[in-house]
């Protein structure tokens, strides 16, 4: 059970679409650099300790906010996309699992 309500919370957290745009984004740099640090924290942690990987988690969709609440979508969807791509290559398991 604790599983699977972990499994939905990654679902909710990480896999929020967001509408890509043409629009260029002055943030996109930057979240792709912290999406690739808060991938990092979770491959690092202790995957038998659920609360641990639920708090990184929550911790890096947090981080994606912030551009969402700035209001740039492109540079939200960089962030997921580069969380994304840095776990398929770093964590296949891993993301297979999450994602």
């Amino acid at each position: 059970m604790r599983e699977l309500l972990f499994k939905g919370m990654l679902v909710m957290a990480l896999c929020y679409g967001v509408a890509c745009s043409d629009n260029k984004s002055e943030y996109e740099y930057e979240a792709r650099e912290r999406a690739v640090e808060a991938a990092k924290e979770l491959i690092r942690s202790n995957r038998h300790d659920v609360n641990e990987m639920e708090r990184i988690i929550l911790k890096a969709k947090a981080v994606q906010s912030e551009y969402l609440l700035k209001g740039d979508t492109v540079a939200a969807q960089a962030f997921d996309a580069s969380y994304k791509e840095y776990m398929q290559i770093n964590a296949p398991a891993l993301a297979q699992e999450l994602f």
